[in-house]
């Protein structure tokens, strides 16, 4: 789960700064909303334009917040890729080293 909260927090830092810290909070809250249609746990996921934390998602079962990061990830590779192509979302990920979890 400290990969997840650190790649999350990789993605906020450099996409915000490539489409802007404002687009990428609205990207995230779509993702969020996406992942809330899967699982309810994701509304433990607060966004803002300091950041993201999933400190609450350490409180519940460990292998079902993974999961609800993992399909929180996915959705904002998705969305990113919607928004400025699916060539630059993945250019943008695979410099994280997230490009895996597009596969999932």
């Amino acid at each position: 789960m400290n990969s997840h909260k650190k790649t999350i927090d990789d993605l906020f830092i450099s996409v915000g700064q490539v489409v802007g810290i404002y687009v990428f909070v609205i990207v995230l809250e779509r993702a969020l909303w996406k992942t809330q249609l899967k699982y309810e746990e994701a509304a433990m996921i607060e966004i803002s334009e300091d950041g993201v934390s999933v400190q609450e998602l350490f409180e519940i079962e460990q292998d079902r917040a993974v999961l609800v990061a993992d399909e929180f990830l996915i959705n904002i590779v998705n969305t990113l890729g919607h928004l400025v192509g699916k060539q630059l979302a993945k250019q943008l990920t695979e410099e994280l080293d997230v490009s895996n979890i597009e596969e999932k």
